[in-house]
């Protein structure tokens, strides 16, 4: 009551009962906000900027000179130490030391892809694409592992990274066509952004924003092929309809840049000439302040008495599991018909 949450007759009430616990306001002490969390998050973002400059110098001056076992060993070296200090970070920060270690943990991934690079390319003499396949699975067990003890989103969206590179590279090794890697990676973005939708992974809205650019940019690599161009095509349609059938102004953000970088260049490779591109933007561009519009409208409309509609933006497992294995299956059997083929 002293702190203005409930009036004094529902304080009364409160006491009626007698089977609620209450503090008085002169028991309640106020503290002030603790800064020492934030502030040692601040010098560990600080610090590890300072650290990454130095790295960089240092490397760029003296690396050439430096023998591959001896790069092998700093490399490692740094991705263990910011993997220890994520481990060291005490749970009474909370939030703070959540950020902090994703943060660190995050460039301790870095790191580690460096490490395995290193390792097939100068260690091991393997070739470039044997090193791209070595590096991307191997950052994508790393980066589960690490979400596994972690749920953060920041490790979540490492390891949707990692499970991208590591479609494209194991489609890249078929060595069918160009636009299948990016195929591939749209795939992984869209089982991604449909577990997102169903719940299994959080946060909910930004998995599926995260799943819908991974879909663009998987899309746009297959961009001059025909097919690439009929595929961004309809990704940037169904995620803006997407976005206006859920009303998510983020989604439809992310909608409109992907459809700004998608549709100049399936234009141009389908109907080259000057005025193609704008006008096509200029349509799309009107149809997207439209779809802005009617969302911000319909999100401050009171909904009308009777049965409540359907939630359509709000998924359950397994809807959400079952579409993602259908997705999944049906990729995978066209990278492979393709390949064949």
């Amino acid at each position: 009551m002293a702190d203005q949450l409930i009036t004094p007759e529902q304080a009364d009430r409160i006491l009626v009962r007698g089977d609620v616990v209450v503090q008085t306001p002169s028991a309640a002490q106020e503290r002030p906000p603790e800064r020492s969390p934030l502030i040692i998050e601040a010098l560990g973002y600080l610090g590890g900027v300072i650290i990454l400059v130095a790295s960089s110098l240092i490397a760029s001056l003296y690396w050439d000179q430096v023998a591959t076992a001896a790069r092998l060993v700093i490399v490692g070296g740094v991705a263990a130490v910011l993997l220890a200090a994520g481990f060291a970070v005490p749970e009474r920060l909370k939030d703070v030391g959540v950020r902090f270690r994703s943060v660190v943990w995050l460039l301790s991934t870095g790191a580690f892809s460096g490490f395995v690079g290193m390792l097939g390319a100068d260690a091991l003499n393997m070739a470039a694409e044997d090193v791209f396949q070595l590096t991307s699975s191997c950052v994508a067990a790393y980066a589960a592992g690490l979400w596994l003890i972690s749920r953060t989103l920041v490790q979540q969206l490492t390891l949707m990274v990692g499970a991208m590179l590591t479609a494209a590279a194991l489609t890249n090794a078929l060595a069918a066509s160009d636009a299948l890697p990016g195929f591939a990676v749209w795939g992984v973005a869209l089982v991604w952004l449909l577990l997102g939708w169903g719940g299994l992974l959080e946060p909910s809205r930004l998995v599926m924003v995260c799943g819908a650019a991974g879909m663009f940019i998987g899309a746009m690599t297959t961009i001059p092929a025909h097919a690439g161009i009929v595929l961004a095509l309809v990704t940037a349609a169904a995620v803006v309809s997407t976005a206006v059938l859920f009303r998510d102004l983020l989604l439809l953000a992310v909608g409109a840049l992907g459809t700004l970088q998608v549709l100049p260049a399936s234009v141009i490779e389908l109907f080259p000439g000057d005025l193609a591109a704008p006008i096509a933007l200029l349509v799309v561009g009107t149809l997207l302040v439209g779809a802005g519009l009617f969302i911000a409208r319909r999100r401050h409309i009171k909904p009308e008495t009777g049965p409540p509609a359907h939630d359509f933006s709000v998924g359950t497992p397994v809807a959400a599991i079952t579409a993602a294995g259908v997705v999944g299956t049906t990729v995978t059997a066209a990278i492979v018909t393709l390949a064949v083929i």
